[in-house]
Parts: C-alpha cells; sequence; structure tokens
C-alpha cells in the first residue's frame, strides 16, 4: 500500500491558528495558490500513477475543493465522513492559547475537546478509513485535516492515536506512509511544493 496524505490550502483560520473542525470555511487566495504547485509536485512523485490513483477526500468543502482542484478533471474524489477533521466541541474557532487562557495546561492529546471528539474517538474514524483501503487500491491518495492526518499517520504505522503529537503539518502539503520491504514506514512527510 502507498497511501498519500495531503493537507487542504490555507484557510483564514488555518493562517491565524484557530482550532477548524466541522466550521466550514472557504480557501484564502493564498490558499487557492497553493494548490497547483501542489499538483505538479503530487504528479511528479508519482508519475504515471497519478491518473490511475484511487482519491479521497474529507466531504469538507476546503478539502474537497483541494481534492478536485489538485487531482484535476477526470478524477472521481470519494468522498468519506471519517476524514472529517477532528470535532473540537467548545473550543472551536479558538486558538491554543485562548483555549489554555481558560484552561491552563490544556493539551489535545492529553484532553481531548469539550462537547467535541478524544483523540481515541478519532483514531477510530482513522482506523476504520485505513480497514476500507487496505486491500484495495495500490496508491490510495486522500485530502484531510492536520489533526485528523497526523492521528491517521500514527495509526497507520501501528502506533496509538496519541503518537500523532509528534508529526507537524503545514497546509498544502505531502505526506506518503508506504510498505517497504514489508514494514510500513513514514516514507516522506510535511513536503512542501516550495521546498521540492
Amino acid at each position: 500500500m502507498k497511501l498519500i496524505l495531503i493537507r487542504h490550502g490555507a484557510t483564514q483560520w488555518s493562517a491565524s491558528g484557530q482550532h477548524t473542525g466541522t466550521t466550514e470555511l472557504p480557501l484564502t487566495s493564498q490558499g487557492v495558490a497553493q494548490l497547483e504547485p501542489l499538483s505538479r509536485m503530487l504528479r511528479q512523485m508519482i508519475g504515471h500513477q497519478f491518473d490511475d490513483s484511487a482519491v479521497f477526500s474529507s466531504p469538507m468543502a476546503r478539502a474537497l475543493v483541494s481534492a478536485q482542484t489538485v487531482m484535476g478533471d477526470g478524477h472521481d474524489v470519494r468522498i468519506d465522513s471519517n476524514l472529517v477533521e477532528f470535532d473540537y466541541g467548545d473550543y472551536e474557532g479558538l486558538t491554543t492559547d485562548e483555549i489554555r487562557s481558560r484552561r491552563p495546561g490544556w493539551d489535545i492529546w492529553r484532553d481531548g475537546c469539550p462537547n467535541g471528539e478524544s483523540v481515541e474517538e478519532v483514531g477510530r474514524r482513522a482506523d476504520a478509513f485505513l480497514s476500507t483501503i487496505e486491500d484495495g487500491p495500490e496508491l490510495v491518495v486522500t485530502f484531510a485535516h492536520a489533526h485528523l492526518i497526523r492521528i491517521m499517520a500514527a495509526r497507520a504505522i501501528g502506533l496509538d492515536a496519541h503518537w500523532g503529537q509528534i508529526f507537524t503539518l503545514d497546509t498544502a502539503t505531502v505526506s506518503v506512509i508506504e510498505d517497504v520491504r514489508g514494514k510500513r514506514v513514514v516514507q516522506q512527510w510535511n513536503v512542501n511544493p516550495q521546498n521540492w
């Protein structure tokens, strides 16, 4: 299996550091501008497999628009609700500093979000998605969100969902999980087209 994980382009809240789970926000002009170089880089990375790849997206517009733009016409983008971002509950729209002013020492990886999800719950969604592609196509391209992708990467390589905290993830970047010599590994992480 080769799983390509792509974080959507920038939104107003991703730029400001506000937690964006269930709120629908459009891509900013910067977010849209990130997609063409991302598409070129992805085409170079996977070559002839680009046209044959299975493509999945979160139903959130910021991910779906990114998927449709990067992959272009002719690709069937399959929507999977397991790819929705972490539900931040009462912390939706707040920055980490704002949350910690209310709850000193808060850590999403340990504490989750009141009236939202825990890391374990997001991990179960990641597992559900991974199980649907395990025996499927050789190459899967997935467009989703920062916390979800980080947790999915941890689960894909056999780590507890909390280990998603060791990964950082910028907007409009590509990460690759791949089976190499019988082991599932992080082949590339947080690759920015500007540095490609």
